[in-house]
């Protein structure tokens, strides 16, 4: 699908749900990370960093991953104990934000979401 130009700034593209894949696994994360650059055809210039914090309260751990792009950058906060992820995309390129937004579904098994677009620029 060919991406419409909206104002050619970019834009940013947040999500937050629930997901039934093995969002606790930093090999997940890490290869998520990788393949949604790859479907959003943007450029790494960093490997995907994905570290584990282990909370106090179990419900609280979680994992952590970012990746850094020519066009910005990737990020994602997990809490396994609850399903529940936060993901940022954030990118000075547009990108095609419904095939994006179905490669998240699917990759992450969401069963509940909401999404916030935001253009980006003055």
């Amino acid at each position: 699908m060919k991406v419409k130009i909206i104002h050619g700034y970019g834009n940013h593209l947040i999500v937050d749900g629930y997901s039934n894949a093995k969002i606790g696994s930093l090999k997940f994360i890490k290869d998520f990370l990788i393949n949604l650059v790859e479907k959003i055809k943007m450029k790494p210039i960093s490997k995907p960093l994905v570290l584990y914090h282990k909370a106090d309260d179990d419900l609280e751990s979680g994992v952590t991953g970012v990746i850094i792009l020519v066009e910005s950058s990737i990020t994602i906060h997990a809490y396994p104990n609850k399903n529940l992820f936060f993901l940022d995309i954030l990118s000075c390129k547009e990108f095609d934000m419904d095939s994006t937004l179905n490669f998240l579904i699917d990759e992450l098994k969401i069963d509940n979401y909401k999404k916030k677009i935001l253009r980006r620029g003055l």
